[in-house]
This record gives structure tokens, C-alpha cells and sequence, in this order.
């Protein structure tokens, strides 16, 4: 709804700017859109890297929006269209807009081998663009490269950090079954047991959010870990609230704030049941997840 309203708001602020209604165009092979904002900038040409935010519309419904992934698309637009490939109206309509352009293309639903879920009851779709970037293959080659270098760095960094992981985990492993945790240990309603090592200052945690967090996972019967994101160098990122993961999982990292340090004790019926993860997990084993939660969007 709150994306709902600030499309709606977008394009109610460009037409009153533009003191017009926006007018219905075609593209070069007969596509339907409207040019909501025009900012006169310079088009993307061939080779162009254009990132964009989406919104598909069944009316003023919101069946899908970018902007609840973790990166918005981008397309490269091409020197020409591959003879055997059908003409693309995204991509066309990308083409005449320029960097903060906002339009609303109009794609005819029989055009398409079936009508996608969510669209059964209608024979148009409103797909919604605002380009929130042009780069030139030579500079997206360059920011690619940059990105690629910082996150093998910072990969490196987290392997270099394992044995420190290792350690702080049979720690808190080793108070828990000792029971010396003392009120470090809390437990919610459905059994599941939490420490907080480090609170975060960050956005809470909540379903519907997409979360990035490194992990170290083991049994708590005998400490054997069985998975963990650190010596990978790199988090698992996931939306929460779309049973992704296990409920105990669900519940417990939207507990957090970004930049918590927590480790989570899990018990079968919040983990894998009674049937396990075979061969790393038995059945009906508890586990135990140190988790770091990174950003939160």
C-alpha cells in the first residue's frame, strides 16, 4: 500500500508539474506507454547499462515491485535486437527515457504465452519504470570490478575471523549447557532460547524485510558444526516472512536490530523436526546459530 501511494503520488506531482495529463505514445514497434516525468536528460544508447526500479499493476493493484529485492535490474541496451528475438517493450521504453524518468507501460496480456499469476482477471498490465541510473559499459565494467574487489576483501576478512567465531561459539556453548548463562539466556514463547553478544544499532529486523546475515551453525548435542557463511566470505541474504529458512530462524533474526552479534538455540520442532537435515543434522536435534545481522532494508 505505502508503495501504492507513492507511485500514485509520483505521478499525480508530474502532471500537475507538467500542468497535462500524460498522453498515451507507441514505441518504434507499436508499444503503448505514458511518459510520466521527462527530465530532459540525455537517453542511454547502445551498450548502456540502465538500473531501473519495477512495478507490475493489475490496475492499482501492486503485484510486484523491485524494490522490496535486495538490487533493482538493470538491462544493457543492446547495439541491436537479435533477428530471432520478438521486440522487448521494456527495453524500448527504457530507451527514450532519460536518468529519473518515470513511465507506465502498457503490455497487452494475449501477447503473452499465459497470463502471469495475479493477472488471470485482466488483460493489461501496468509495468511502472523510474530509471535510477545510465552508466556506459566502461564505467559499469569499472564499478563492477571495484565491487568485486571489496567484497573478496571483506570475504577475506570474515575467513580470517573464523577461529575467533570458533571460539566465542563453544563459549556460549559451553554456558548453555552448564547453565552459567545466568540472564544473558532469554527464551520467547515457542521455546526458542537467544544471547545477545553485541546489540545493533541498525533498522529492526521484521518480516517482510530483506536481511544479510553471516552464521555459524552446530549441534548442541556435541558442538559439530554443519554449515556457516564465514568461511565462504559471504552472507546469505533473504527476504523474512517467506519461510526461506527455518521457523526458528524466522523468529529469531527478526528479534534483531542490524548489527547484532546473537547466538540462537533452536529446538527440533523450530529447526528440522524429528526428520533432521540428513547426514549433518539428526533428527530431533536442537541447534545452535551464532548469527551477525548485517543491514537491514
Amino acid at each position: 500500500m505505502r508503495i501504492q501511494l507513492l507511485f500514485i503520488l509520483l505521478v499525480g506531482l508530474t502532471a500537475a508539474s507538467c500542468q497535462q495529463e500524460p498522453t498515451l505514445q507507441t514505441t518504434p514497434s507499436g508499444f503503448e506507454y505514458m511518459l510520466h516525468t521527462d527530465n530532459g536528460g540525455e537517453k542511454p544508447v547502445a551498450g548502456d547499462y540502465v538500473t531501473f526500479h519495477a512495478y507490475m499493476r493489475n490496475g492499482d493493484s501492486i503485484v510486484y515491485s523491485s524494490r522490496d529485492q535486495p538490487k533493482p535490474p538493470f538491462l544493457q541496451i543492446p547495439a541491436e535486437a537479435p533477428a530471432n528475438r520478438p521486440p522487448n517493450p521494456i527495453e524500448e521504453v527504457l530507451q527514450l527515457m532519460g536518468d529519473g524518468d518515470s513511465a507506465t507501460v502498457l503490455i497487452a496480456l494475449d501477447t503473452l504465452p499465459q497470463k502471469p499469476k495475479g493477472f488471470e482477471n485482466t488483460d493489461v498490465m501496468y509495468y511502472d519504470l523510474v530509471i535510477a541510473d545510465i552508466k556506459s559499459a566502461q564505467d559499469y565494467a569499472a564499478e563492477q570490478n571495484a565491487k568485486m574487489e571489496e567484497a573478496q576483501r571483506k570475504a577475506e576478512e570474515m575467513q580470517k575471523r573464523l577461529p575467533e567465531i570458533e571460539a566465542l561459539v563453544q563459549s556460549t556453548l559451553d554456558g548453555y549447557k552448564n547453565g552459567t548463562l545466568g540472564d544473558q539466556l532469554q527464551e520467547t514463547g515457542s521455546g526458542l532460547k537467544y544471547v545477545i553478544h553485541e546489540e545493533g544499532d541498525g533498522a529492526q529486523a521484521a518480516p517482510g524485510k530483506m536481511v544479510g546475515v553471516h552464521y555459524y551453525g552446530a549441534l548442541v548435542e556435541n558442538g559439530q558444526k554443519f554449515d556457516d557463511s564465514f568461511s565462504r566470505g559471504r552472507p546469505l541474504d533473504l527476504p523474512l516472512g517467506q519461510g526461506r529458512v527455518i521457523p526458528g530462524w524466522e523468529e529469531g533474526i527478526a528479534l534483531f536490530k542490524g548489527g547484532t552479534k546473537a547466538t540462537l538455540f533452536i529446538p527440533a520442532e523450530l529447526g528440522y523436526g524429528e526428520a533432521g537435515s540428513p547426514p549433518a543434522i539428526p533428527g530431533g536435534a536442537e541447534l545452535m546459530f551464532y548469527v551477525e545481522l548485517g543491514e537491514v532494508q
